[in-house]
């Protein structure tokens, strides 16, 4: 059976321009950790991502080491998600850095809900995690200096509606109850700039905040008419029939955004060549899963593997191929992270690759201007004004992203 592996050895004299695996998930109001969730030495690594390839394969994956090993001898960076695949990235680069013995391990730790990954952050117990874009500008404008890295995705959300539904546009849903995942969430704007195609505002429907994982459950049950989230909440009503998709952001609002990877600016100060190596990271991590490919990650098998540590390993259902995608979700689902039905992320993942994508993640200044355009008409937070003016400058810096190997064109 034959590994990848990339190297972690980030050194300025790179040259190799390849990748690395990362994944963030969703949460409530609690919060779980892959592992122990106790901060260590922030580690500074820095430097570029210097991965190798084995025969020709697009993205190679590290080699696994022990626990013990990686504890007493690497630097450690916590990095928060929610289950969702928007944050797909932050998950497999915990996996990859914990199956490597070089570099800083990126340890993911999962979150429920947004306003517990926003408390963290203001008390200093969160220095890097995933988040909704314009809540990472609320914070920033309401005073909480963090900056927005690296894009989590682009589309991967969905209007949902019951399965016998007629509803084909937002203009159809009019008086009905529809969910939203939180208020300063992409999702709402999203929702805004569809009823503008009609004529409609936000008086003309009655929207509700649910966790995402309770929104499969209020379509069946009837407490709702229609829900927009990101997958693979999507997909759950999909798959167990009782809901079906009216609209793809990839149709309505084409390379949307809904999250993004925000790293404290105490922390950029401090440890530059940290944050550079976690957006490497990411960034190779959402190449990886975009390009194709069969070769094996490190610490991932085939079902007629001898495995030696079950613990520490990815086990490939038998009916599964062993394609990139496929990968992730045998990793991702896993207790430690999602804790989902493998099956629920491979139809998000295999169904079509356009779903949701984790290529061209560099912040742009355009995309983000419409996004805060609607942030500040919605009363997300204070407008810019010439007396406090506010715009893209304070809210992100995509140098990290710019730099990152896997971001480079060639």
């Amino acid at each position: 059976m034959m590994k990848t592996f990339i190297s972690y050895g980030f050194t300025a004299a790179s040259s190799a321009l390849f990748l690395l695996m990362s994944l963030a998930p969703i949460g409530c109001n609690k919060e779980t950790s892959s592992g122990d969730a106790s901060p260590k030495a922030w580690g500074s690594g820095g430097g570029n991502a210097t991965p190798t390839s084995e025969k020709g394969s697009v993205a190679s994956l590290p080699t696994a080491v022990s626990a013990d090993a990686q504890k007493n001898a690497r630097n450690e960076l916590v990095v928060g998600f929610l289950p969702v695949t928007c944050h797909l990235t932050c998950p497999v680069t915990s996996w990859i850095t914990a199956h490597n013995d070089k570099g800083t391990f990126f340890r993911s730790k999962k979150y429920t809900d947004f306003a517990t990954v926003a408390e963290e952050f203001q008390s200093g117990k969160l220095n890097a995690s995933f988040i909704l874009a314009p809540l990472a500008m609320s914070l920033r404008r309401s005073g909480l200096k963090i900056k927005i890295v690296h894009l989590g995705h682009r589309d991967g959300t969905a209007i949902v509606i019951p399965k016998d539904s007629t509803a084909k546009t937002i203009a159809d849903l009019k008086g009905k109850k529809i969910a939203i995942p939180h208020n300063f969430s992409n999702q709402r704007i999203l929702l805004n700039r569809e009823m503008e195609k009609f004529g409609l505002t936000e008086t003309d429907f009655i929207l509700k905040t649910y966790a995402p994982p309770e929104m499969p459950s209020a379509l069946q049950k009837g407490g709702i008419d229609a829900y927009v989230v990101a997958e693979p909440v999507v997909a759950k009503a999909e798959i167990e029939g009782f809901g079906k998709v009216m609209a793809f952001t990839k149709d309505i609002w084409p390379n949307f955004i809904s999250c993004v990877l925000a790293v404290r600016e105490d922390f950029i100060k401090s440890d530059r060549a940290t944050v550079q190596e976690l957006v490497n990271g990411i960034a190779a991590s959402g190449k990886w899963l975009d390009d194709s490919g069969d070769d094996l990650a490190a610490g991932v098998a085939k079902a007629t593997d001898d495995v030696k540590d079950p613990d520490q390993t990815a086990v490939m259902p038998k009916d599964w191929n062993t394609d990139h995608r496929m990968q992730a979700a045998a990793i991702v689902s896993r207790k430690e992270y999602y804790n989902q039905d493998p099956k629920l992320l491979k139809f998000v993942l295999s169904k079509t690759a356009d779903r949701v994508r984790y290529t061209n993640l560099v912040p742009l200044k355009k995309e983000f201007e419409e996004i805060q355009h609607y942030a500040e008409k919605l009363n997300y937070f204070p407008a810019s004004t010439p007396e406090s003016p506010f715009g893209f400058d304070d809210y992100c810096d995509p140098s990290f992203a710019v730099a990152a190997p896997a971001n480079q064109k060639k």
